[in-house]
C-alpha cells in the first residue's frame, strides 16, 4: 500500500506549480524535511522530492514536462499515489546492479 495517497489541485505558487499535500498526510510523514518520493500523478510515472512548506505540508512540484505528459491543467484535482523512497533501499538496488547480487551482504 501506498505512503501517500490524496486527491488535490495542481496550483501556481509564483513561477512554479505543484500539488499540496493535505496537512493529515504530511503529519503522518512525521518529517519537516525533504522526502524522496516515487509512485504516479493520475496513473503517469512520477519520481521526485516532496518538499516542506514550513507550515505543517508538503508539496510536490510539477514541471511543464509532466504538465503537458499528464495533461494537467491549473485547478485540476489530481491523484496522488506515492511511497516514500529510503535512500538505503534505492543504495542497495544500485550496489545490486553493479555487482550482480541481490543485497550488499550476499
Amino acid at each position: 500500500m501506498a505512503d501517500i495517497h490524496f486527491l488535490g489541485p495542481l496550483v501556481r505558487r509564483g513561477n512554479y506549480y505543484c500539488v499540496e499535500f493535505p496537512r493529515f498526510v504530511s503529519s503522518e510523514l512525521d518529517s519537516h524535511a525533504r522526502i524522496k518520493v516515487k509512485g504516479t500523478i493520475n496513473g503517469g510515472d512520477f519520481e521526485g522530492t516532496a518538499f516542506s512548506t514550513g507550515e505543517g505540508t508538503h508539496f510536490i512540484m510539477i514541471n511543464a514536462q509532466l504538465r503537458q505528459k499528464f495533461g494537467l491543467e491549473v485547478e485540476e484535482e489530481v491523484v496522488v499515489i506515492l511511497d516514500v523512497v529510503n535512500d538505503n533501499e534505492k543504495g542497495n538496488e544500485k550496489i545490486a546492479s553493479q555487482t550482480g547480487k541481490n543485497t550488499p551482504s550476499d
